[in-house]
């Protein structure tokens, strides 16, 4: 049997996560995500996961350290951790990228990355995910534990910078990847079960 691979790219707060770890345990597939990787190491969370030795492997190839991080939540670690050395080196984002496309190479998997779409070229299908602001701002209020103020500005400033520092990075506005999805999905007012059913559906009739 085919061993399928699915990239699952998305704006912040579109429900890329969730929707994509419904997909895979609905679908028997692996998951992963390279931006929770990096949201892990931000939290200082990083060394608890299944994927450390691997990704520590690659760094010490590449002679990189680590450092050591401690932020609270998914959407401050994400945005601060850009606002480090260590989260603008190349060097990292080449790792990550490595790693995902390692991942890929081995098949039966879905990857969840803002850049996924455009990283994993050999995808069988390819998910971009969107939704309103305030949907966005909503769910990370929710997800983070955080006051909707303090989510709404989170929100279109950690979209700002991570356009801006992977524009340096790659060249690429992340947001037109869109364009190359085989699946577009708006995720305002559904939920995930029903948006991971929608998926499903389109996906029985493509592969």
């Amino acid at each position: 049997m085919k061993k399928r691979v699915i990239a699952l790219s998305g704006l912040p707060g579109s429900g890329s996560t969730t929707i994509s770890k419904i997909l895979a345990k609905k679908m028997g597939l692996d998951y992963f995500s390279p931006g929770q990787l990096f949201k892990d190491i931000a939290k200082g969370k990083l060394k608890e996961k299944k994927i450390y030795p691997t990704f520590k492997e690659l760094c010490d190839k590449s002679n990189l350290t680590i450092p050591d991080f401690n932020e609270k939540d998914n959407s401050s670690a994400a945005y601060n951790l850009w606002n480090t050395d260590f989260g603008k080196n190349p060097r990292l984002h080449s790792i990550i990228d490595k790693l995902q496309t390692k991942l890929a190479e081995k098949g039966n998997i879905i990857i969840d990355g803002k850049l996924s779409i455009h990283m994993i070229k050999n995808a069988d299908i390819k998910i971009w995910l969107k939704a309103s602001e305030d949907a966005r701002v909503s769910r990370s209020k929710m997800r983070d534990n955080i006051t909707f103020e303090e989510a709404k500005k989170i929100i279109p400033e950690r979209e700002k910078k991570e356009r801006e520092e992977w524009k340096k990075l790659y060249g690429i506005d992340y947001i037109t990847q869109e364009t190359n999805a085989n699946i577009i999905i708006d995720t305002s007012t559904k939920s995930p079960n029903a948006i991971s059913e929608i998926i499903l559906n389109r996906i029985n009739n493509k592969l």
